[in-house]
């Protein structure tokens, strides 16, 4: 009897140390961070770590209800890992319904809807759900998300996943003189890491864009668009408002260029913000003929236009050194007269075949050159003379 009491007793210890003890060591460490080392985590103290719509779904994921005062230990170390994990599913289902969805994963984000985008919530509802609702309109929405907007949870997760571990969180930048930052996060959300170079040790997905255009500052200008855009060489993202009211955006993997084919590599997108929301993958759709002008793109249309560079700062240095060189190169050949006389030049007859069109400037520049070579011979003969 004795032997058997003490039995009991040990295991009767060892149940209250498997208790006791954490199951996951790093997963303790979490739960003491956010707790302040304490048992539980209050709601207010999660409300101060996030906001009240995100703290209300953690707190029915992990305590079952909205409404429950504390999260404890062991709820935690329970269901925090697929909150890390690399699915974003999860993220998804606890933070149904719809509307609330997209309110937490902007806010989260730093783009909190403002005036004026109520029309685009409700077209990416529609979108996200297909006309479903319940339990049907969360997998719809999973769908979409991997099928269109991949990054659409990752501020929530980051979120979470900061204030629990104590990483950083990336600053964002949703500038536009065209979009909300709402619609801006949106187009971020939905592309590929390509059109974010991320510097050393920096998430990927988190670099910042260059501004290379704006017409805001530049005015519609095909001759200023192409100095400031033509030779970047990476990818970028131009935003267009259109005379017909339409705002449409053209993600481009490669490099603007006057050409008389179409041109645009697999990552090139081109989506409609405003009146309907929509998005179109297709390579090799880009037209630009700033020059050729029978082609099917033009400026005729554009009430406003701004294009980012996405490519880091490297790759606008790279542009600004090509154009310096150009511009070099511009001025030598200008400061080198043409053989023989220019207006009989048969290259220059050709060239005015092809289209071109030129000023008196090289004529004016032989006259001058000229008119100096004469005074210079005459004064040589005066001198002599004396």
């Amino acid at each position: 009897m004795g032997n058997d009491h003490s039995k009991k007793k040990e295991h009767s210890e060892a149940e209250k140390s498997h208790v006791e003890s954490p199951e996951n060591p790093q997963l303790d460490a979490y739960f003491s961070r956010i707790s302040d080392g304490k048992d539980a985590v209050s709601a207010e103290k999660l409300i101060s770590l996030f906001d009240t719509d995100l703290a209300e779904s953690l707190l029915k994921y992990f305590a079952g209800s909205k409404t429950e005062k504390f999260i404890s230990r062991e709820q935690f170390q329970a269901k925090f890992t697929p909150l890390y994990g690399t699915s974003m599913d999860i993220y998804v289902k606890i933070l149904q319904p719809v509307h609330h969805f997209v309110k937490v994963c902007s806010d989260a984000a730093g783009a909190s809807a403002i005036k004026g985008d109520e029309e685009f919530i409700s077209n990416l509802v529609k979108n996200m759900t297909n006309g479903k609702i319940g339990e049907e309109a969360t997998q719809e929405i999973i769908r979409w998300r991997r099928d269109n907007c991949e990054k659409f949870t990752l501020a929530a997760q980051n979120r979470v996943v900061s204030a629990v571990t104590g990483t950083k969180i990336p600053n964002p930048d949703y500038s536009s003189d065209i979009l909300t930052p709402l619609q801006m996060w949106y187009v971020q959300s939905c592309l590929p890491n390509f059109y974010f170079p991320a510097k050393p040790m920096e998430t990927p997905g988190a670099g910042h864009w260059t501004p290379l255009y704006t017409s805001l500052q530049h005015g519609i200008s095909t001759n200023r668009f192409e100095t400031l855009v033509f030779d970047y060489r990476g990818p970028t993202v131009t935003v267009f408002r259109l005379k017909d009211e339409r705002v449409v955006v053209l993600a481009s993997d490669q490099e603007w260029r006057h050409s008389g084919t179409r041109f645009g590599g697999p990552l090139t997108s081109f989506f409609e913000i405003h009146p309907t929301l929509k998005r179109i993958d297709e390579a090799n759709s880009i037209y630009c003929n700033l020059k050729l002008r029978t082609m099917a793109y033009d400026f005729d249309e554009v009430l406003d236009i701004e294009v980012w560079g996405c490519a880091g700062q490297g790759t606008l240095a790279e542009q600004q050194k090509l154009k310096n060189w150009q511009k070099q190169q511009t001025e030598k050949h200008k400061k080198v007269p043409l053989p023989g006389n220019w207006d009989d030049n048969p290259d220059k007859t050709l060239l005015e075949m092809a289209g071109f069109q030129f000023s008196n400037e090289r004529a004016a520049m032989e006259m001058e050159a000229k008119k100096r070579e004469e005074e210079q011979s005459q004064s040589e003969k005066s001198q002599s003379e004396k």
